[in-house]
């Protein structure tokens, strides 16, 4: 794991697998995959509706996955209740992660966890066309590579990845100079193994993208790639908040990012228990 930290950051808190920087204004997580800690990506508790055909405004699942859900947005807060509900002490961190829109509220862009699609997003080549990035996760290996916007069955969202998140490119204009709320993410080989075995989750509540993605390739990620951000950025690490959305009421959010501590020994922590929503779908 990282050693001297950029850009005045500190450890603040320490687990197994796990590093938190603060420098008083910023947030960075460090996660090491082959230590045992995962990345949750999706709980489907609050999922309302499939999404299976056109909504109201005429969008339809992109990609042919055939399925985007609408979601009930939670307070941060609630997002915690459900990961330490689901994970007991093994519950590290909640963040915020996709891109939404509303009327029906549903995410933006492509979204696999655990072996499920449950969202091809509702964004499509009308957004961002060649410019979206993906996070793929497989076992203690993780990728940002740029997203392949095409169907059935050369996108991989229908491979046997399990794990599979699509956000923007670093230069992507979600006002590249101004200084907002950032959520970005990167990946990247610590240990010169050939393997991207380590996660970096950056949160600010008033950076540049370029600060961004400096501070992520500063700390080693080699791949960076551009989350939801301005008043949807807050962060809670172990129930206490870090990072608080600058929205004059603290905005509630559909989609969250969940850190998970390695299992300690045997018989330690809850077992995976699926939302209520959960379900197997396939092609």
């Amino acid at each position: 794991m990282s050693t001297d930290p950029p850009y005045k950051f500190k450890v603040v808190r320490q687990e197994a697998g796990v590093r938190l920087y603060g420098n008083g204004v910023d947030w960075v997580q460090e996660l090491d995959l082959t230590a045992g800690v995962s990345l949750q990506l999706f709980d489907p508790r609050h999922v309302q509706d499939w999404g299976q055909g056109a909504d109201e405004s005429g969008n339809v699942p992109q990609y042919d996955t055939g399925v985007s859900v609408s979601i009930e947005p939670q307070p941060i807060q609630v997002h915690w209740q459900d990961l330490e509900e689901r994970w007991g002490d093994r519950a590290f961190s909640v963040t915020n992660g996709q891109f939404f829109g509303s009327q029906p509220l549903q995410l933006a862009f492509p979204l696999k966890a655990d072996g499920i699609i449950y969202s091809g997003g509702y964004a499509g080549l009308g957004e961002y066309p060649g410019e979206k990035k993906m996070l793929l996760i497989d076992g203690q290996q993780a990728q940002i590579l740029p997203f392949p916007e095409v169907g059935y069955p050369e996108n991989p969202l229908f491979s046997p990845i399990p794990h599979l998140l699509v956000g923007l490119d670093e230069w992507a204009d979600k006002g590249i100079k101004r200084a907002v709320g950032r959520t970005f993410i990167g990946v990247g080989d610590r240990n010169q193994d050939g393997t991207s075995e380590t996660l970096w989750i950056f949160n600010s509540p008033a950076a540049t993208q370029l600060r961004a993605a400096r501070v992520l390739r500063a700390l080693g990620a080699d791949g960076v790639m551009m989350l939801d951000g301005g008043g949807s950025t807050q962060l809670l690490v172990q129930g206490v908040e870090r990072l608080r959305s600058r929205d004059r009421s603290p905005r509630a959010i559909p989609h969250s990012l969940g850190v998970i501590l390695p299992r300690r020994s045997i018989g330690d922590g809850p077992a995976e228990t699926p939302g209520p929503h959960h379900r197997e779908s396939g092609r």
